[in-house]
């Protein structure tokens, strides 16, 4: 290869590494993920609706329980 090839690759290189990693930056931002994340749940609820209303139902009859087991135990 001549000198002009390769850095004619070299650049070449570097700008597909470029892209890449941009790629990947935008993949990885939090409003990404964060939608990414309402995504998934929502297509979840939609397939699974009653294990998601069961889970809240457990979870708010855990925090009732843990907030009145707090205010009623003896110090």
């Amino acid at each position: 290869m001549s000198r002009k090839e390769v850095r004619e690759f070299v650049s070449s290189t570097r700008a597909d590494l470029e892209a890449t990693l941009d790629e990947i930056e935008h993949r990885i931002t939090p409003a990404e993920l964060a939608k990414q994340a309402a995504g998934w749940v929502s297509r979840s609820y939609d397939q699974f609706p009653a294990a998601w209303l069961a889970g809240i139902g457990a979870s708010a009859i855990a925090g009732v329980a843990a907030v009145l087991w707090a205010f009623t135990k003896d110090d």
